[in-house]
C-alpha cells in the first residue's frame, strides 16, 4: 500500500503544478510515470487489495496525465490516457474512477465541439453514464459537475430548455454541497467545482443563446473570487471571446492581450485556442496588431515545442 500511496502523492504533486505551469511542461512526465505504473501492475506481486488499490490510483493517474495533453493540445494523447484509465476503472470495478473518467473526458469533448471536433451529443452520453454511476450517493460536488456537463452539451446544442434545467440543477447540488460536503472530505480532483466554475460555466451556455450581456456579468461576478491561478486566466480569455461575439472587438482585444501575456511562462495551450475566434476576427479588421503578434508568436512556440 506504499506503493499506492506514493503514486497517489504524485497525482497530487502533477495537480499543484499543472496550476503553477500548464500542461505542456508536465504531460510527457505524467506518461511517462503513468507508462511505469501499468508495467508494474503487470509484472508486480500483490494481494487483491492491494492490486486494486494500485489499479485505481493507476487510473487516477491516466486520467491526471489525459487532462495535462488535453491541456497541451495534444487532443490523441488525451483520448488514449481516458481510455486506459476507463479500462483500469471497469477491472477494478470502481464507479467514482469511471464517473471521473467520463466527466474529465466529456470536458474534452465538449472543448473539441466548441472548435468543431466532437460531438457534444457523445459528452452528454458520458455525463448521462456518470450520472447513473453516481445515482443514489450523498450530496456533493460530483452531482454538481454532472449537471454542469449537461449544461454545456445542451448549450452547445442550442437546446435552451434543457439548458435551463441543467444549469438550475448544477446550482441545486452545489448549494448541497456547500452544505453538506465540506471541501476537505470531497476528493481533491472536485476541489475545483465551486459556485465560480458553476457561474462560468453557465456564462458559456448563455453566450451560445447569445445572452451576452449576461455572460460576461457572471464572468465579471466571479474574476475576484476564483482561487485558482489558471482558472482565472481562462475565465478572462473567455470574457474577451465573448466580448468580440458581442461585437466589441477592439475590447475583447484590450482584454485578451494581457491574458497573452501571462501565458508566456504558462505552457496552457487550451487557454490560447480558446481565444482563436478572436484571433480569427482581427484578420478582418484592423484592431489587434499587438494582440495578432504575440498570439501567433505563442502558438508557433507552443505546436514546434
Amino acid at each position: 500500500m506504499s506503493d499506492v500511496a506514493r503514486l497517489r502523492d504524485g497525482v497530487v504533486a502533477l495537480e499543484l503544478e499543472d496550476q503553477r505551469l500548464g500542461g505542456g511542461r508536465l504531460v510527457d512526465h505524467a506518461v511517462m510515470e503513468l507508462a511505469k505504473a501499468k508495467h508494474w501492475r503487470e509484472v508486480g506481486t500483490y494481494d487483491t487489495a492491494v492490486g486494486d488499490a494500485f489499479t485505481i490510483a493507476t487510473g487516477e493517474l491516466a486520467v491526471m496525465a489525459g487532462w495535462l495533453a488535453y491541456d497541451a493540445d495534444r487532443q490523441s494523447l488525451a483520448r488514449r490516457c481516458y481510455a486506459d484509465a476507463m479500462a483500469l476503472g471497469c477491472e477494478a470495478n470502481d464507479p467514482d474512477l469511471i464517473a471521473r473518467t467520463c466527466l474529465i473526458g466529456g470536458g474534452q469533448l465538449l472543448g473539441l465541439a466548441r472548435r468543431g471536433k466532437a460531438r457534444p451529443q457523445v459528452a452528454l452520453n458520458l455525463a448521462t453514464r456518470a450520472r447513473d454511476l453516481m445515482r443514489g450517493t450523498p450530496p456533493g460536488r460530483i452531482h454538481a459537475l454532472i449537471a454542469v456537463r449537461e449544461a454545456q452539451a445542451y448549450g452547445l446544442l442550442c437546446e435552451r430548455s434543457a439548458f435551463e434545467r441543467a444549469i438550475a440543477t448544477a446550482w441545486r447540488e452545489m448549494d448541497q454541497a456547500s452544505s453538506f460536503e465540506p471541501l476537505d472530505e470531497c476528493p481533491r480532483w472536485l476541489w475545483a467545482v465551486t459556485p465560480a466554475e458553476i457561474a462560468a460555466h453557465e456564462a458559456r451556455g448563455r453566450a451560445e443563446f447569445e445572452e451576452f450581456d449576461r455572460a460576461i456579468a457572471l464572468f465579471d461576478s466571479v474574476a475576484d473570487v476564483e482561487r485558482f491561478p489558471r482558472n482565472v486566466i481562462n475565465i478572462a480569455a473567455w470574457r474577451a471571446v465573448i466580448r468580440a461575439r458581442a461585437g466589441d472587438l477592439r475590447g475583447a482585444v484590450a482584454e485578451a492581450v494581457p491574458v497573452l501575456d501571462t501565458l508566456t511562462g504558462l505552457t496552457s495551450i487550451r487557454t490560447l485556442r480558446n481565444l482563436e475566434p478572436i484571433r480569427a476576427s482581427v484578420d478582418e479588421k484592423p484592431v489587434g496588431g499587438e494582440f495578432s503578434d504575440k498570439f501567433d508568436a505563442l502558438l508557433t512556440k507552443a505546436t514546434t515545442a
